[in-house]
């Protein structure tokens, strides 16, 4: 199959995902991308603040809450106040891009614009069917906040823990733009 097939299927799988939609806060940067004839999307998300229980696949973990935008104690307060006999961390992960390429120039145009942006851990994944791009930052925050059912954190660091995760997450958006930007720049 060629690429202009494989991009127009791919595009209406992404239409029909199991979450139904892309993240608001990454919607237009993957619209400009999807648009190019070089490039499409096959997966993204825009990042976001998560109270999770880990397991040894990722697959098996398990989300108690998550939140693309900036949270306040209070978004979390029903998780905090009925914690599970487990152990639960907090997480904010950054915002992930897997994009196919049309060849190997246009891969590595991509990748000079996000790394650009401060995308610093974009990279080829794959070449052998398609060449996938991920773009993506080393932004991640976790840390364990309960155990048996009990906070092992103070409320005060819960409060720093929570700053710092929004943070980085506005940090993040920021660079979402700056690459929005960037593309424009560069295929306009």
């Amino acid at each position: 199959m060629n690429f202009d097939n494989e991009k127009k299927q791919a595009l209406h799988k992404l239409d029909k995902s199991k979450k139904g939609h892309i993240d608001e806060q990454i919607r237009s940067l993957i619209e400009i991308i999807n648009q190019h004839p070089d490039y499409y999307s096959t997966s993204s998300c825009a990042g976001r603040i998560m109270l999770f229980i880990p397991a040894k696949k990722k697959m098996d973990a398990v989300w108690l809450f998550t939140s693309h935008k900036p949270i306040k104690i209070s978004d979390i307060k029903p998780y905090l106040d009925n914690l599970p006999k487990k152990t639960v961390w907090c997480r904010m992960e950054p915002p992930i891009i897997h994009i196919v390429a049309r060849n190997l120039d246009s891969a590595d145009s991509l990748l000079k614009i996000a790394n650009n942006a401060g995308f610093r851990r974009s990279c080829i994944l794959s070449m052998k069917n398609r060449i996938i791009i991920e773009i993506n930052i080393p932004e991640k925050l976790d840390a364990p906040i309960a155990e048996n059912g009990e906070l092992i954190i103070t409320k005060n660091y819960l409060k720093t823990l929570i700053e710092h995760t929004n943070s980085r997450l506005e940090k993040t958006r920021k660079k979402l733009k700056n690459l929005e930007r960037l593309f424009l720049q560069q295929h306009n």
